[in-house]
């Protein structure tokens, strides 16, 4: 099971709300990645060495655990991470969303609340 430190402080339906304004952030991330301007130049040398290798590494999206926990109140659990990485930033998101989804209580404690009328 995961450690607190990985659980959503918002509901599913609070997530719902919000996850799109996730993606634009976890986009901005990627876009950022991309076009980092300390990577080094391509080397026709190593031409074809490197296609194997994914559009977004597990360890760049492992590095992007503080937007989750703006968005989500918890830091991004690795154990979510395909490992291997992703082909692009649409797959990630097509992984990861549901699986951020999922993690996220039915409700939070207002909402609990809210629904039963008893107060925690």
């Amino acid at each position: 099971m995961a450690s607190n430190k990985y659980v959503p402080t918002i509901s599913k339906q609070e997530f719902d709300a919000i996850a799109a304004d996730l993606r634009a952030a976890l986009k901005s991330k990627y876009d950022a990645s991309k076009s980092d301007a300390d990577r080094p130049p391509a080397n026709p040398a190593t031409k074809g060495a490197f296609d194997h290798m994914p559009d977004l590494d597990s360890k760049t999206v492992a590095k992007w655990s503080s937007v989750v926990k703006n968005y989500l109140g918890c830091k991004l659990d690795p154990d979510l991470i395909q490992k291997g990485g992703y082909d692009s930033f649409d797959d990630f998101w097509a992984d990861i969303q549901p699986k951020l989804r999922s993690a996220c209580p039915n409700n939070t404690g207002a909402e609990a609340t809210a629904e039963t009328g008893i107060a925690s």
